[in-house]
């Protein structure tokens, strides 16, 4: 722009006019980063230039055909390229400008015979009139037809330092971008790992919790300070307690004192556990007999974590302890009866034999008569008892086979026909026929026809009898339910051990022998009683169930 800003003065001035282009680039040669600016004609030689040594002489061939093509290309006003010097390989930004030296719009060039001559007369060229106006006209001509090029050459040192900038800044951003893409990819991998660690530690925490809840004991865990943070379902039946109003309390507010006790603050130990039986009264039930084992928990550090204490009902187990103890009393006791029976048989058919030697030989005598036959009736009543001693005592076979339960209490029912009769006894019997069972005939008869006694003798001034037969799933239950005395609470427990009575003149094997004799039908029998209530009684046999 300068050099433009410049060559416009010296339009006029036609003779030097390459002068003052000379003059023009030495002044713009001076600007930054300006290698070299030069004017060519349309042959490429340099007419003016920022170097001395080079005016007149031809640009270099490849100048020469970028400006040539500049020249071909009407209405385009310059180009630009990057140029390698064939001398020294230097690396160059080279502009190509087409250059009017009284500028490509003047009329005067384009309409030069009419229009030239109008001017002259008019005195539009008077300053030229020393020089001489044809003359003048015919140069001016003569500078029109030719080509004119400036070209301008700039250092790439500044350019290639700011290239080398912003590569230096593309490369910084893409290790950034590289950096901050590995993080992320980094972060991704620690996030998706955290994400599949929290869903394992999620599933574990899961099958710990349906672990914890599924134990067949009770589990109660305080923290360490002392807070109940695990109270699992077992623990909710045995204590008759819920989780949530248990979890987040201490154990002295909301546990019986036997077993908060056990979790309370107290010195830690590590040498085991602590195992410790209670009997447990909740709200006036039946008791409950409980084994509590306490233990302390360390964590990893071996730093107290809190107390743990797990809890097992066993009164089932202390009640078949109590019927171990009972059988194991019985059969000592069967033991014994059979030695005694065998010892005292002997004796007893000695004496029978001299009481009826002694009342035949007193037949005129009554009274001798009559202490010789109570004597020989005493002595086959303890034969009888004895009798009933080795039964019970002595192991027998049964004969199986298919059995009509209801059959069986038919036949016990029409033994005692007229006795439930004349005691004024309403006998009211329901079950259908076919509810069959697997069991020896005779020895189901001797225990109905013994409880349907027990109940009619329990009723002295008359009552009802009920005798109820049903199937329920794989068994078949009998119930005998009367209205009489009933037992005592306290004798309740005693009613099935031999010679255990509460009847004048009974034995008390009664209900020991139809006790043994159902429990060898695999069977169960069961007494509930009130006094001035009556009695229930519940027999229990496995059904037969025909083969498909």
């Amino acid at each position: 722009a300068s050099i433009r800003g410049s060559l416009r003065s010296i339009r006029i001035t036609m003779w030097q006019w390459t002068d003052h282009v000379q003059l023009a680039i030495d002044n713009s040669i001076e600007q930054p980063g300006v290698r070299f600016i030069g004017m060519v004609d349309g042959e490429g030689h340099i007419l003016a230039s920022s170097d001395d040594q080079r005016n007149g002489k031809t640009i270099d061939v490849s100048t020469k055909e970028f400006v040539n093509t500049l020249q071909k290309a009407p209405g385009v006003g310059g180009k630009y390229r990057f140029h390698q010097r064939e001398t020294g390989g230097e690396q160059i930004f080279q502009v190509v400008s087409l250059y009017y030296p009284f500028g490509h719009r003047n009329f005067i060039f384009r309409h030069f015979g009419k229009d030239v001559e109008a001017m002259q007369r008019g005195g539009g060229f008077r300053s030229q009139r020393g020089v001489g106006g044809s003359e003048f006209l015919h140069h001016l001509k003569d500078l029109h037809g030719k080509k004119f090029a400036l070209v301008v050459e700039l250092d790439l040192a500044e350019y290639n330092k700011a290239i080398h900038g912003q590569l230096l800044q593309i490369v910084s951003l893409s290790l950034v971008l590289l950096l901050v893409g590995v993080g992320g990819w980094l972060s991704l991998l620690t996030l998706q790992g955290l994400k599949g660690s929290q869903l394992r530690l999620q599933q574990i925490r899961d099958y710990t919790d349906i672990l914890v809840a599924s134990l067949p004991v009770g589990l109660i865990a305080t923290d360490n300070d002392g807070k109940i943070r695990i109270f699992n379902t077992s623990a909710e039946h045995i204590l008759g307690k819920s989780a949530e109003e248990m979890l987040g309390k201490t154990p002295e507010k909301v546990l019986p004192a036997e077993l908060s006790l056990e979790l309370q603050h107290k010195k830690p130990t590590t040498t085991g556990t602590e195992q410790k039986e209670s009997l447990l009264s909740q709200n006036g039930s039946q008791s409950r007999n409980l084994l509590s084992i306490g233990l302390s928990v360390m964590d990893r550090e071996r730093k107290f974590a809190g107390h743990t204490l797990l809890l097992q009902d066993i009164s089932h187990i202390k009640e078949l302890e109590k019927e171990v103890r009972r059988n194991e009393r019985m059969a000592a006791l069967g033991k014994m009866a059979a030695g005694v029976a065998h010892e005292l048989r002997n004796p007893l058919s000695s004496i029978k034999g001299l009481a009826l030697l002694l009342k035949t030989r007193s037949m005129g005598d009554a009274k001798a008569t009559e202490t010789a036959g109570v004597l020989v009736q005493e002595v086959e009543r303890l034969n009888r008892s004895i009798g009933e001693l080795l039964d019970y005592a002595r192991p027998y076979t049964l004969e199986m086979k298919i059995v009509d339960i209801h059959e069986v209490i038919d036949k016990a029912v029409s033994l005692i026909a007229m006795d439930i009769e004349s005691a004024g006894v309403e006998l009211i019997l329901t079950g259908d026929s076919g509810n069959y069972v697997k069991g020896d005939q005779d020895k189901l008869n001797q225990v109905f026809l013994n409880l349907l006694l027990n109940s009619l003798q329990a009723m002295d001034d008359g009552g009802v009898l009920k005798v109820s037969i049903t199937r329920l799933g794989s068994e078949t239950v009998s119930i005998i339910e009367d209205n009489g005395c009933g037992i005592d609470e306290h004798d309740l427990p005693k009613v099935f051990d031999p010679y255990f009575t509460t009847k004048k003149g009974g034995t008390g094997l009664g209900l020991a022998m139809s006790a043994k004799i159902i429990e060898e039908h695999s069977g169960s029998i069961t007494f509930a009683s009130r006094v001035a209530q009556g009695t229930t009684v519940r027999i229990i046999i496995p059904a037969y169930l025909e083969e498909s």
